[in-house]
């Protein structure tokens, strides 16, 4: 039996998240940064493992090749959901989406007015469980200069506080002289559209000698698709090497890690919007800059939950909060298993959840009354799924089956042997005790009452509004000694940030730290803000 929704069950999955997997400690001085002084993210959309790394040559990636003989390959990094909102908002928290609220593509569209086309109810960010915040303001707070170049659709509004500079223009070369420092850079050329938006884009790859996955038809409108894809790995790779050159140039290579990674899998149908390793299972690849004599190789099971915890350790910025994702090292053995789940696809709503450990993955459906295959209009502008479209339209397997046939409650595969999770392996006596074990991981890691995906939106979003409403944000309080003031909050899960009229971007406030402030500065803004609450503002008199 489904858990059924009431609002006191919501506000009960809050306090429980709250007293299990949350917490935060105040600090009021700031955490050396003696581990690495430069991180760099390069995230590319929707690819799963088409790269020479992984065995396929089909495109060529010399920038990406060598930053791998660089560092180290990571052969089992899974992100949390095969689409990329959700997915997002585990990157920039931590935290998994079905247990934040953030499990719907998409709740949260910037600039974005009235109400979403594909619910017909408004637009919302979720509020944070207690505890819950960008993992980049630590990083801030620590003085680490983080920019964000320039995507964020982490499914709710981007907090003030999480970045320097978010901008197409966002660069490390923006901070002040010797300033450790944290720059994303992500690359749309690989983006599902770009299948279709890119097709007349001239490349030497041809369709006809491209590989086709077992997932998808083998015609030849399937195969020019597949070649535009490896075209755009090519250009994609041309763009990372830019960055990887601006390294060089300013002598920071050599000290600076490089990550690595695609958002999830690959943008094909049967890929993309998959809870499988085709729709989850992506390259990533880690240049280190303060390790050395590292393997060049790494087996072991990794998640986007990982992604914030790595980046707090390699800085050596230490924080009292409890994530549930580790610190990936050269030498991490990886989780017993990962996590993953797939709820609202646009306009339609196909709720599964899934784990994944070394040799096996477990599939469960919770409605059996729709397909695999469901109708995603914004999909339909491929050729690939016309083509499925038309196939299934004829009567012809498996693609009749993927658009019509209904789910069963669980799906088992042996992923260690069985590629493309094909053979569903769930009724197979031999298989029992596999069975009955990762039910059971799968359960605690979505126990009913937490895992918000049960919950009817509609009435999700009021909880939401309810919960905000009981929880209002208050101004901080401003203490001034002298030409310092000190920045002080009662309530431990807001995140207060501060500037002065010279200033664009908000600074951090560390809570009782002494903030100095320069001669001839009359006013400083303070900020209140937390995510999924609206961040209030106020401006305070300097008083010589």
């Amino acid at each position: 039996m489904y858990f059924m929704w009431h609002p006191k069950h919501i506000l009960i999955s809050w306090i429980f998240l709250a007293g299990c997997n949350w917490s935060s400690t105040d600090t009021s001085k700031k955490q050396p940064v003696d581990g690495t002084q430069s991180v760099i993210w390069l995230v590319c959309e929707d690819q799963s493992l088409f790269l020479p790394i992984y065995g396929d040559s089909t495109a060529l990636m010399p920038n990406l090749c060598s930053l791998a003989d660089d560092g180290t390959i990571y052969d089992k990094f899974f992100a949390v959901a095969p689409v990329c909102a959700p997915s997002r908002s585990s990157i920039i928290t931590g935290v998994q989406p079905a247990l934040m609220g953030t499990q719907h593509m998409r709740a949260f569209q910037a600039n974005k007015v009235g109400l979403n086309q594909h619910t017909g109810l408004p637009f919302y960010s979720a509020p944070a469980p207690p505890g819950t915040r960008s993992f980049t303001e630590y990083l801030r707070e620590a003085g680490v200069f983080c920019t964000n170049n320039s995507k964020e659709d982490y499914n709710f509004e981007t907090p003030p506080l999480a970045w320097d500079e978010s901008s197409s223009d966002a660069h490390w070369r923006e901070r002040s002289d010797g300033q450790p420092f944290f720059s994303v850079f992500n690359f749309n050329v690989t983006h599902e559209s770009q299948i279709w938006k890119r097709q007349e884009t001239s490349c030497q790859i041809s369709h006809d000698s491209v590989p086709v996955p077992l997932l998808i038809p083998r015609e030849n409108a399937v195969r020019k698709d597949i070649a535009v894809n490896y075209c755009n790995l090519e250009e994609l790779d041309r763009q990372i090497g830019k960055v990887i050159d601006e390294l060089k140039e300013d002598g920071l290579y050599e000290s600076t890690t490089v990550v690595f990674f695609s958002g999830h899998g690959g943008p094909f149908p049967r890929f993309k919007r998959s809870p499988t390793d085709a729709g989850l299972r992506v390259p990533l690849v880690i240049k280190w800059g303060h390790v050395k004599d590292v393997p060049s190789r790494n087996a072991g099971l990794f998640s986007f939950l990982d992604l914030a915890p790595s980046v707090l350790r390699w800085f050596n910025v230490q924080r009292e909060i409890s994530l549930s994702g580790m610190p990936i090292l050269p030498d991490s053995r990886g989780h017993e298993a990962v996590y993953a789940s797939t709820d609202r696809l646009d306009e339609h709503l196909n709720r599964r959840r899934t784990i994944r450990t070394t040799n096996w993955r477990l599939i469960r459906n919770d409605f059996q009354d729709r397909p695999a295959g469901i109708n995603i209009a914004y999909r339909k502008q491929m050729n690939t799924m016309k083509v499925i479209d038309s196939l299934a339209q004829d009567g012809i397997e498996p693609w009749i089956s993927w658009k019509s046939k209904p789910l069963s409650k669980w799906e088992l595969y042996n992923s260690s042997e069985d590629e493309w999770e094909l053979e569903n392996l769930h009724l197979n006596p031999l298989f029992a005790d596999t069975l009955v074990y990762l039910q059971n991981l799968l359960f605690h890691a979505f126990p009913p009452g937490q895992d918000l995906g049960n919950f009817d939106e509609k009435k999700l979003i009021e909880s939401f509004k309810q919960k905000v409403a009981s929880e209002e944000l208050t101004l901080p309080t401003l203490t001034q000694k002298g030409r310092s003031f000190i920045i002080s909050h009662e309530n431990p899960n807001v995140s207060i940030g501060w500037r002065t009229k010279r200033e664009d971007a908000w600074n951090v406030a560390s809570r009782g730290a002494e903030i100095n402030i320069a001669e001839g500065i009359t006013e400083v803004e303070v900020l209140v803000t937390r995510i999924g609450w609206k961040s209030k503002t106020q401006v305070l008199n300097i008083i010589n």
